[in-house]
């Protein structure tokens, strides 16, 4: 009630000085002439910044959003705004308002924001804001309120209100209240009562004067996130927040908190226990903190005591939490803690305690805590563990990084056997890390040893089953490895890297027994190699061999100075390699001809001349290309560059902008892929002389290389020769092919490997397969030619009609191919695309590779263009398979066929796979 009265007799002063005031401000602000902007469009009016003294009264009446901060204006009159009844957001900052009438905002129904800040505000009348049922941003930052105002009524005067059908709604859509930087010193319980029909999300009191917080002085308070920070708060009275079950979420940091007093549970209906889940006193003079210091704070699940003077703690610190899961005490003074510190809180998951002065480990500490997961000992002075068992049994993640460890054996980690990740990043003094320092954590998936001086590898990770990442970067000193076997069994390893350990090409593969350093690593999904000495890369082309399975490779800055043209030859799955800034000048063709997966190939900063133009003809799937900053001048013409390009950089190469490289120009301009940093790619000296130093995009082919018509005339004679010679050849190719035949057979004669079977030792001396349109070529031509000339061909089967009967179909195909001395299909438009027959082509086929003998003979009944001849056909004959082409109405071609056709009969070759050139 006493602060009723106070805003009462302030109020009442106030409009006895403004009764005048009002009069004649009335009487101005109708002549005022304002220079405001508005914007039709989105019913908007500007008037900030233009020395104005009162509210504007002829701007348009539909007008929504109405800025006039930074000005003049002292007082807003019940009439300022009665012309904008339409208005949704206000800002009246930053001016020099003391005074606003008790019916300002009653006729703006529909306003949402509302923005008061830095004026002189220091009283506001009751129930100012009790119309305007959709405001849900109120700002009062900067004034100078001396108590929480009352603008939205009393209770009392509310709820008469309602009763008698009045528009008197509150609050009930505010979300946001900033009452921050005024002069609020004194909170009381009644302050909050008029705002028990709110719903704040957030309910901002930083930057006051407040010094004390009384018993339950926020049960009215419906505020989600209440924020009181730097105020002048000497205890923590736990038990301010008696009452109130709507605040979720408190933060009062940087307060000058010096001590935390309980409340007495014992005292309380558990009903009156607050609902706070979140709780920040961190920044505050803690020194310590008392036995069941928040007892009561049963829904309390984060505690944050951090950045205070906290050197001591008991083990009932923490009791009566029952619900707290994470707990932050870094960046205080504590050197050590009672045995089962946080017993109490038998839920607690995760710890914080980094940056304190700890010099020795203890980990009964944490005895009794069969729910901590996560313990964070960062940057805390820890030089030693005591080999004592621990008992946390259920920790899973210990970050001890940026400390003094000297060592780590086998007895450090005895009893965490599911811990999952280790983090033992720049411990300068751990040099001494025992062979069997993790054999006690087994189940550990993560492995984080960055920035160590020294480390030895010992096999210590070799029977490491369920490591998944392990991070040995950056070490002072070389990485010393004792022997090959050091991943033999850490099958589940995904990440491995091995940045500035400074390894040499040497350590990647023992040249004894060729084995890679890397064996045994079967999952491996990246590889970082970044920062090495690998001058002789060339010399370890089986580095890479056991990572089947590999899609990362990073290998930038490794002083490569040329790559071995087999180097990554298994790595079929590796989707990006990272060779930038290292000394590589050529790169052999071959080179990525099996990284039919990869999509990023970074080689900036290199010292490239060529490219070779079959280098990408097998990377099908790569889309981003980088070659900046290297030696390129030109690249030929036809050289193969990926379809599926997206990202092409080129950039700070010397191109020599001349002919030879007119096609690239092209190539640039019709290509759909994103050039980036286009006014970075520049032609060298050696260009033309008007393109020297100019962008590549100066470089127009068509008006610097015209026709050359001695060229055209060469190349026209000869076309012409070629072409009379191939007509001439053509109409005697039989003839020729004949005659060539018979002179190579009396010539060299006829040698070749054969196996031992001959035709009488197979079931089936031949076996024809057709397509039942083209028996009549096997009537009239194949059986004459057979009772002719090889009666001795006894066992012939004669298409599907030589199948056993009873068999499945499939199978007994199979029986026939597999039984038979040659199989010979006839190929013809129709049967290509026939699916039965195709099938037992490829059944043919499969045998003869099984086989490893040249048992199958394609015979051409007739031309089949290359657009409809399969892929599998065209794959025999590009491996010179035995074919034959029948021909028509010619006699010598008919022979040369019959010729060939005896030959082959004679013998099964062994297969030569090699594709001639």
């Amino acid at each position: 009630m006493m602060a009723v009265y106070a805003h009462a007799i302030n109020f009442v002063v106030l409009c006895g000085f403004t009764l005048l005031y009002g009069v004649v401000m009335d009487h101005t602000s109708k002549n005022l002439n304002h220079t405001c902007s508005e914007n039709p469009s989105d019913h908007s009016a500007n008037c900030s910044y233009r020395g104005l003294t009162s509210v504007p009264r002829n701007l348009s009446h539909d007008v929504r959003s109405l800025n006039v901060s930074d000005n003049n204006i002292f007082m807003l009159l019940d009439k300022s705004f009665v012309n904008y009844t339409q208005l949704e957001t206000l800002d009246a900052s930053y001016n020099s308002m003391y005074l606003i009438e008790n019916e300002t905002f009653h006729a703006l129904l529909l306003l949402k924001v509302l923005m008061l800040d830095h004026n002189n505000i220091s009283v506001l009348p009751i129930s100012l804001l009790e119309k305007n049922c959709h405001l849900y941003l109120l700002s009062l930052y900067h004034n100078k309120l001396k108590r929480i105002p009352l603008i939205f009524g009393n209770n009392l005067q509310t709820t008469y209100s309602a009763k008698n059908g009045e528009d008197a709604c509150g609050c009930k859509n505010l979300s946001r209240f900033y009452l921050a930087f005024n002069e609020v010193r004194l909170l009381e319980k009644g302050d909050f009562v008029a705002l028990r029909n709110c719903s704040f999300d957030r309910f901002d009191l930083n930057h006051n004067d407040i010094k004390s917080l009384p018993r339950a002085v926020f049960t009215d308070l419906p505020a989600v996130h209440l924020l009181i920070n730097y105020i002048s708060l000497v205890q923590f009275q736990a038990d301010s927040f008696l009452g109130n079950k709507a605040i979720i979420q408190v933060t009062i940091t940087a307060s000058g908190i010096r001590s935390i007093v309980p409340m007495n549970t014992s005292e309380i209906p558990r009903d009156l226990f607050p609902g706070i889940t979140k709780l920040y006193l961190s920044r505050n003079e803690l020194i310590t903190i008392p036995k069941y210091a928040l007892d009561g704070f049963e829904k309390l699940q984060v505690l944050d005591i951090g950045r205070n003077l906290l050197s001591s703690l008991y083990n009932g610190s923490f009791c009566g939490l029952k619900s707290l899961i994470n707990l932050n005490l870094s960046v205080n003074k504590i050197t050590s803690l009672p045995r089962g510190s946080f017993a109490c809180a038998e839920k607690l998951e995760s710890i914080n305690l980094s940056l304190n002065d700890i010099a020795v480990l203890d980990p009964q500490w944490f005895d009794g805590s069969h729910s901590l997961s996560t313990l964070r000992l960062y940057e805390s002075n820890i030089h030693d563990i005591k080999n004592i068992p621990w008992n946390t049994t259920n920790l899973q993640t210990l970050i001890l990084a940026f400390n003094n460890l000297n060592s780590v054996n086998n007895n450090t980690f005895v009893g965490l056997k599911n811990l999952k990740c280790l983090d033992l990043t720049r411990n300068h003094n751990l040099v001494d890390i025992s062979v069997d320092a993790f054999e006690e954590t087994s189940s550990l998936e993560k492995i984080i040893m960055t920035d160590l001086v020294k480390f030895t590898m010992t096999g210590s990770f070799s029977n490491m089953h369920q490591l998944v990442f392990l991070d040995m970067s950056y070490l002072s000193s070389r990485l010393e490895i004792n022997s090959r076997g050091q991943f033999s069994h850490t099958s589940a390893l995904r990440t491995l890297n091995l940045s500035s350990t400074y390894i040499k090409a040497e350590d990647l593969v023992q040249f004894k027994s060729n084995g890679s350093l890397f064996s045994g690593l079967v999952s491996l999904h990246t590889l970082k190699l970044q920062k090495n000495l690998f001058y002789d890369f060339h010399h370890v082309p089986n580095a890479f061999t056991p990572l089947w399975n590999l899609h990362e490779l990073d290998l930038t800055d490794c002083r490569i100075p040329q790559i071995d043209s087999g180097i990554f030859r298994n790595l079929t799955s590796l989707t990006d390699l990272l060779l930038a800034k290292n000394l590589i000048k050529i790169i052999p063709a071959k080179a990525f001809q099996d990284l039919q997966n990869l999509r990023n190939l970074n080689l900036t900063s290199n010292y490239i001349t060529v490219i070779e133009k079959q280098l990408f003809s097998r990377t099908s799937s790569l889309q981003y290309l980088y070659l900046q900053n290297n030696q390129i001048s030109t690249i030929d013409s036809f050289t193969l560059l990926p379809t599926s390009l997206k990202v092409l950089i080129i950039a700070n190469n010397p191109f020599t902008c001349t002919c030879q490289l007119a096609w690239f120009r092209e190539w640039l301009d019709k290509v759909n892929t994103t050039i980036d940093k286009r006014s970075e790619i520049r032609c060298s000296s050696t260009s033309f002389k008007s393109l020297r130093n100019q962008t590549i995009w100066s470089f127009h082919p068509k008006d610097y290389c015209g026709v050359n018509i001695y060229l055209i005339v060469g190349v026209s004679l000869a076309i012409v020769t070629v072409l009379s010679l191939s007509i001439l050849t053509y109409q005697k190719r039989w003839w020729l092919n004949h005659k060539l035949f018979l002179l190579k057979l009396a010539i060299i004669g006829y040698q070749e490997i054969t196996e031992n079977q001959v035709p009488e030792d197979y079931e089936y001396q031949l076996n024809l397969m057709f397509r039942e349109d083209d028996e009549w070529w096997i009537n009239d031509c194949m059986k004459p030619f057979l009772q002719g000339r090889m009666p001795h061909l006894e066992h012939i089967v004669f298409g599907d009609s030589g199948l056993h009967p009873g068999s499945f179909y499939l199978n007994a195909i199979y029986d026939v191919i597999e039984n038979s001395y040659k199989t010979v299909l006839l190929l013809s438009n129709q049967s290509v695309e026939d699916t039965w027959f195709m099938t037992k082509l490829r059944m043919a086929v499969e045998h003869m590779n099984d086989t490893k003998l040249e048992k199958v003979i394609l015979i051409f009944l007739e031309d089949i263009d290359d657009d409809n001849l399969p892929y599998l056909v065209r794959l025999l004959l590009s491996r010179n398979k035995p074919y034959l082409l029948w021909v028509f109405d010619d006699e010598d071609g008919q022979e040369l066929f019959w010729a060939k056709f005896e030959k082959n009969m004679r013998a099964n070759r062994e297969m030569n796979n090699v594709i001639p050139v």
